[in-house]
């Protein structure tokens, strides 16, 4: 894991809830930062963990806050945010107006108030807008991601490639128009489509919809400029996809699964991290003295459960993925002396 973080400008962490991924996204970023990197950690999944076991009491805000770390070497240093979709949409629509008056046109539009809460797939588009401005950000030199659990985590990796399509497409263009052949569509007295639409949605929503769109009136080309940067960060040999998992059969079961889907989307998983291992406790100390079978009943328990997550480890390394093995550490990781021994775990972990 030393050498992933040392040499990949973008690292994605991945996996179901409940895993530990954001705890293992955190931890990187301790490595990568006492390796001497820039990095920025950033999570796309809006809980509190990843702010509460970096010391922030208040929680991550939607821009980078530097973390003090201990050991970091030369230049290093450790950042970490939080997304916050209406915070992004905003900075978005500000930076990249065309002309006067349009982000606030834009901003004030009764749609756009309520899009970052109410409109599905928002997070997914502004995590797209926040991870090109990060990566994009000169005082960063890696990124990693904390993504949201697994069965949304894919809708933020397709959001780019959703977004492009449908800006490329011509009902989107003609929702753009002005005039001529758009000015009939919309037309709602000839276009029984329309009418329907305003009888489920409420004809008011659908003129905000309307307007809504056409706001972004020549803003669109750098939206899609930017979302196709993202498409080729998510497949480019700079960036590294790692999967993080419990050592249980279900839990391996929904990763590959997962792993399938990001193959079939052109991305390759880098590591599959197998976190809290059952540690090895054979060669446990135990003197002269002898010990209770309750004792010896529980050593016997832990020696059958560590053989059963390494033939899990071994089939697991069939997927054609390196596996890295983590063991569970003796408490649980809730701050940032616990993310700093967790990323001495990792730095030691070689893998299977």
């Amino acid at each position: 894991m030393r050498d992933l973080v040392a040499e990949r400008n973008v690292v994605v962490c991945c996996g179901a809830g409940g895993v530990g991924k954001t705890t293992m996204a955190a931890a990187l970023g301790v490595s990568a930062a006492r390796q001497g990197r820039r990095v920025c950690v950033v999570t796309v999944d809006p809980a509190r963990r990843l702010g509460d076991a970096l010391g922030f009491a208040e929680g991550l805000t939607a821009d980078p806050q530097p973390v003090e770390v201990d050991g970091v070497r030369g230049e290093g240093e450790l950042w970490a945010m939080m997304l916050d979709p209406a915070v992004e949409l905003e900075r978005v629509i500000r930076s990249h107006a065309v002309r006067p008056g349009q982000a606030e046109e834009a901003l004030n539009n009764q749609f756009t108030r309520s899009i970052s809460t109410s409109l599905g797939g928002t997070q997914e588009y502004m995590a797209t807008e926040v991870l090109y401005r990060l990566v994009h950000d000169e005082r960063f030199d890696l990124v990693i991601v904390d993504t949201p659990p697994s069965d949304r985590a894919l809708a933020v990796v397709q959001a780019p490639d959703v977004l492009v399509r449908f800006l490329d497409h011509q009902v989107f263009r003609l929702l753009m128009g002005g005039g001529g052949r758009a000015a009939r569509l919309f037309a709602t007295a000839t276009q029984p489509l329309l009418k329907a639409i305003g009888r489920v949605i409420g004809s008011n929503v659908l003129d905000d919809v309307v307007s809504f769109l056409r706001s972004f009136t020549g803003m669109e080309s750098s939206f899609r400029a930017r979302a196709v940067d993202v498409q080729k960060m998510w497949r480019a040999g700079s960036t590294a996809f790692v999967l993080v998992a419990a050592p249980t059969t279900a839990s391996t079961t929904e990763a590959e699964r997962f792993a399938d889907e990001l193959r079939a989307n052109g991305i390759g998983v880098d590591r599959f991290i197998l976190n809290r291992c059952t540690p090895d406790l054979s060669a446990l100390e135990t003197g002269d003295k002898p010990i209770g079978e309750p004792l010896a009943h529980w050593l016997e328990w832990t020696t059958t459960l560590r053989h059963a997550e390494l033939q899990l480890i071994d089939q697991v390394g069939t997927f054609g993925v390196e596996v890295v093995a983590v063991e569970r550490l003796q408490f649980d990781v809730h701050d940032l002396k616990g993310l700093m021994l967790l990323a001495d775990a990792l730095d030691r972990a070689s893998t299977v």
